[in-house]
């Protein structure tokens, strides 16, 4: 009944149309004492509607007039909160979001300001919706990070699953997630949600409609979700992802938040890194064989390398004992990747630890020992960002209870 008595008089006001100074201040909401006057509608709505690119008809002006008293509310009652818990958003964030912006709108660096005035924007409410944006992720980090935690055998859980996936593949993805925190929104946000699709499909820019219309904490990031791999989303999620190709958009999808709507931006098959790519530093040491050697001159070889390597306890001996039985042509190999070694001195290295000597390898044309230096692992699947990834999905449950809690505590009074 209340956003009904808003939206009535927000109808009478045309998104552009220029406002008197006393219809300007005109209170539609109060958000407990905090004002939200019509100048602050209309303000938003000329933002949704410059940066998105809308079609400027009654249905979409309807549409942007309510999600801008919709985030108006969120805003105030997110900005109050930060306040208590004396939380700002740091300068260096804005400026890095406003450029964020420009690259995916194809802004000319540092013209976001002349870009808003020359559409009928004022600039400081731009920044200042970048702003509370920012201020509210970061509270929603500083309270992940105070109360929820990740295992080490959630980890492991996940890098398991990760790793059962080599093979198949992983999806680029953008996400615009349209709220559902009542019954009776579900409908309304279904077809809010197909209206952003449909307006997505007809040009309109899906990141500025995710900045604008998503409650989702990738909201600020114009809906960028990154690459995922199967079985890290929501089962409706993956399912929906499953069927779409590279540069396909889901049908609103029914999720805990509400209605998401999914843009696969890319695919690709995930490689896990193996054994070959790990590089190695060595050093050998060489004793060579004359090219008519006979067996018995290789076998003489090989058991004065063994010989050797029991004198070699680290790199560090190697030219030493080269120099001690006249090895020539021994010494540093420098740093290689496994794989591009020979078969034969890839088995013997395989398995070393560092500072270990091989057993003596048999070549056409000499006996090698080689000592392991350093090892570099192939980069795998990196723990920290299983963990960030456990907790950025965490975190978008919490920052959807967050102000749903909000919501219910709040005095809410429209005008």
């Amino acid at each position: 009944m209340h956003r009904l008595l808003a939206f009535a008089l927000l109808l009478a006001v045309s998104v552009t149309a220029p406002l008197h100074a006393q219809d300007q201040q005109r209170i539609v909401a109060l958000v407990n004492d905090d004002v939200i006057s019509l100048r602050d509608i209309v303000e938003r709505s000329q933002i949704i509607m410059a940066t998105t690119r809308l079609p400027d008809n009654p249905e979409i002006r309807r549409a942007v007039r309510d999600q801008a008293l919709r985030s108006l509310i969120d805003e105030r009652l997110q900005l109050q909160e930060a306040k208590r818990r004396n939380i700002t958003a740091v300068q260096s964030d804005v400026d890095n979001a406003i450029a964020n912006i420009e690259r995916q709108m194809n802004i000319p660096a540092g013209r976001f300001e002349e870009f808003a005035a020359r559409s009928g924007v004022d600039p400081s409410a731009a920044i200042n919706q970048i702003r509370s944006e920012l201020t509210w992720n970061r509270m929603i980090r500083a309270r992940v990070a105070a109360q929820v935690t990740v295992t080490e055998q959630e980890v492991d859980e996940a890098i398991a699953k990760l790793r059962s996936n080599v093979g198949q593949t992983e999806d680029l993805i953008s996400e615009i997630l349209v709220p559902v925190d009542s019954p009776d929104q579900e409908e309304p946000q279904r077809q809010l949600a197909q209206r952003i699709i449909d307006q997505v499909k007809g040009g309109a820019s899906f990141p500025a409609l995710a900045r604008q219309f998503s409650r989702g904490t990738t909201a600020a990031a114009g809906g960028d979700v990154g690459w995922v791999q199967r079985g890290t989303m929501a089962e409706e999620v993956d399912a929906a992802l499953a069927k779409l190709n590279k540069g396909d958009m889901s049908e609103p999808i029914r999720t805990v938040g509400g209605w998401e709507i999914i843009a696969l931006r890319d695919r690709r098959r995930i490689a896990m890194p193996g054994i070959e790519d790990t590089k190695v530093t060595l050093k050998q040491l060489l004793l060579p064989l004359a090219a008519n050697a006979t067996q018995a001159d290789a076998d003489a070889a090989i058991v004065k390398a063994r010989t050797a390597r029991g004198s070699i306890r680290s790199c560090d001996d190697v030219e030493q004992v080269a120099q001690q039985i006249e090895a020539t042509g021994s010494g540093s190999l420098g740093t290689l990747r496994l794989g591009d070694l020979p078969e034969s001195f890839r088995q013997a290295v395989a398995e070393l630890n560092v500072n270990q000597t091989s057993e003596p390898v048999r070549a056409s044309r000499a006996v090698h020992l080689f000592t392991l230096c350093a090892k570099e692992d192939a980069a795998g699947i990196n723990r920290l960002d299983v963990r960030q990834n456990l907790m950025a999905r965490r975190a978008e449950l919490m920052a959807q209870r967050y102000i749903r809690e909000l919501r219910r505590d709040a005095t809410i009074e429209f005008r």
